[in-house]
């Protein structure tokens, strides 16, 4: 424990009066917050493939549950901290000295649980338990990189989250070829992803080590004070998972583990997109954070409107190329995930919601303190999901599931619609959609005819050029406005 941490500033300093300006910090802040999550876990994902076969199904189920069950106890455990760390950091540095002590208290205390936990399983000779624990080990630590890289974000300092991941994910990488190598076990793997997490976070508190800790914030009061704080974030956290958890359990209630398969493929391979929105609204939570609390609505508003309108003018032509070239894009996956095509095609149509949803809640909601008002979406929606996914999912399987999704993001995103109104600025989403969806409609037609007669992926350049020129036809203004966005966050 630090006894005499370094000073925090009192204020932060003012973002650029301009938006052009402030458009810049937004996209270097971004573009390291996509190297952080996107091209750094290519690797990873790689190994992970050659994991999966040699785990086998039995072994890999078990790694499965241990890992849900470190993230689900890492998410009760965490009170809140985290996110509400990435909003009030930004707005009020001076508290995030007492959310990092109590949030290191606490991963303490309940790491040395699980530790004994773990020592007991092994007593025992209980290979499920003590599997088990060490996922509740790891999910900790995951707890702590994430809380860390909150902070960072908070501070605009994405650039620095990048070498503890990189530690992260080279260590992951040389463990699972240690398994694979050496035939090793479920519990092995996981303690070595423990292990190769402790200097990644050491790092990361070396960064942060003027947020303390420090042994006077530890207190019941200052304790009770920053989770009483911090619950309009908590509560959300657990109705945002129990929205992404229970979706496949209710579906595994009226489908076979085939139908379930066939739907998680196709989850997964829209996930990639969701990353990228997510990290776009990561990157510009501080920034949005800062501008309402120095009272800058209408350059909060306009950063709103600029980003939002080029986030839906860069994202359709990807869900055009998932919705048409959905068979050949689960034939990657293997023949057995052909039946995934139809589900892909609904979460593709569904992927813009996703985009609007995650950037004006996770960013623009988050960042003017209407956190509760997207819990009670969130809780709103979950039970629309669970219900029509066990009508829909009896009657259609893993194709009626998936519209039960989209339904359900749809109930989330109006509701969102409705606590942005309360702001102030009309999103005017109807007439964007208009725009998008014409160009989007002749670059499916251009790629469905030009993939009859050329490789599916030689179709996509000349249809994105196709899907540009009609929007500089029907939709002149916006597309330069979007370019104009584009070209501040390069060089703003």
């Amino acid at each position: 424990m630090a006894t005499e941490p370094q000073p925090i500033p009192a204020v932060r300093p003012d973002l650029p009066a301009n938006t052009s300006a402030i458009l810049g910090v937004f996209g270097k802040n971004t573009l390291w917050i996509w190297i952080d999550r996107g091209l750094l876990s290519i690797g990873t994902l790689l190994a992970g493939l050659l994991l999966v076969r040699y785990l086998g199904p039995a072994d890999f189920g078990h790694y499965s549950v241990a890992l849900s069950a470190g993230v689900l106890v890492a998410v009760v455990m965490d009170l809140g901290f985290t996110r509400y760390a990435a909003r009030v950091v930004a707005a009020s540095p001076r508290e995030g000295r007492s959310i990092m002590s109590l949030g290191l208290l606490t991963s303490v205390v309940l790491l040395l649980g699980e530790m004994v936990a773990l020592v007991v399983a092994a007593l025992l000779k209980n290979g499920y338990l003590a599997v088990i624990c060490a996922g509740l080990i790891l999910g900790n630590f995951g707890r702590l990189h994430d809380l860390t890289g909150a902070f960072l974000r908070a501070e605009l300092r994405s650039r620095a989250m990048v070498l503890g991941s990189t530690i992260s994910r080279l260590g992951h990488i040389v463990v699972i070829f240690i398994v694979i190598g050496f035939r090793l076990s479920v519990l092995d793997l996981l303690l070595g992803y423990s292990l190769v997490a402790v200097p990644a976070l050491a790092l990361r508190l070396r960064q942060l080590w003027h947020h303390g800790p420090a042994l006077r914030e530890l207190s019941w009061r200052g304790f009770w004070s920053v989770s009483r704080h911090a619950w309009p974030f908590f509560s959300f956290s657990l109705s945002e998972l129990g929205y992404s958890q229970v979706f496949v359990l209710t579906f595994s209630i009226v489908a076979s583990r085939h139908e379930v398969g066939l739907l998680t493929a196709g989850l997964v391979i829209i996930s990639l997109l969701h990353q990228w929105a997510s990290a776009t609204a990561d990157a510009v939570l501080p920034l949005m954070t800062r501008l309402y609390e120095a009272g800058r609505i209408r350059e909060l508003l306009e950063l709103r409107s600029r980003i939002l309108e080029a986030l839906l003018i860069l994202s359709i032509p990807v869900v055009v190329v998932l919705f048409v070239f959905a068979p050949q894009i689960c034939a990657l996956l293997g023949g057995k995930y052909a039946a995934s095509a139809p589900v892909l095609r609904i979460l593709a149509l569904r992927a813009p919601l996703w985009i609007l949803e995650g950037f004006l809640g996770a960013g623009f909601l988050n960042a003017t303190n209407r956190v509760a008002g997207r819990r009670n979406a969130f809780a709103f929606a979950l039970v629309v999901l669970v219900i029509l996914t066990l009508i829909l999912g009896r009657i259609w399987g893993p194709q009626g599931a998936a519209v039960a999704f989209w339904i359900a993001t749809f109930c989330i995103l109006w509701a969102y619609i409705r606590l942005c109104s309360s702001i102030g600025g009309e999103l005017r989403l109807a007439s964007a959609f208009a725009a998008t969806g014409s160009a989007a409609l002749v670059m499916a037609a251009l790629c469905l005819k030009l993939s009859s007669s050329m490789f599916w992926v030689l179709a996509i350049p000349p249809a994105l050029l196709i899907y540009f020129a009609v929007l500089f036809f029907f939709a002149r203004t916006r597309l330069l406005s979007a370019g104009r966005t584009l070209r501040e966050c390069l060089v703003g």
